[in-house]
């Protein structure tokens, strides 16, 4: 009997603290490498692991159509507002932080 290596990563996928470290490693490959889509890629399976891309946009409040494009990279700036509550609805225990860095002119 062949096991599908989709199959193991989708049944790891159930566990929340595995979804939790699969979705840190794939942060930080998005922020070395600025490659957005493919983190939304793996949400996207974090996501399908548990439910429907319908049920969970009904349950974080977001256009079904909206989340679709957002997962599949065809919305090329998502909204932050918007990325929060993909997170968030995950119940994982994210915090989306982030700074604004002033740089002084020399005089």
């Amino acid at each position: 009997m062949v096991i599908k290596f989709e199959d193991i990563l989708n049944n790891n996928l159930k566990d929340p603290e595995f979804q939790k470290e699969w979705l840190k490693q794939t942060a930080i490959e998005y922020i070395q490498s600025g490659n957005f889509e493919h983190f939304f890629t793996d949400l996207e399976q974090v996501i399908k692991a548990t439910t429907t891309i319908s049920k969970y946009a009904q349950k974080i409040g977001v256009d079904r159509v909206q989340l679709t494009k957002i997962l599949h990279g065809k919305t090329k700036n998502p909204n932050i507002t918007t990325i929060n509550k993909i997170l968030n609805g995950l119940d994982l225990g994210y915090e989306l932080k982030y700074e604004i860095t002033l740089q002084q002119k020399s005089a």
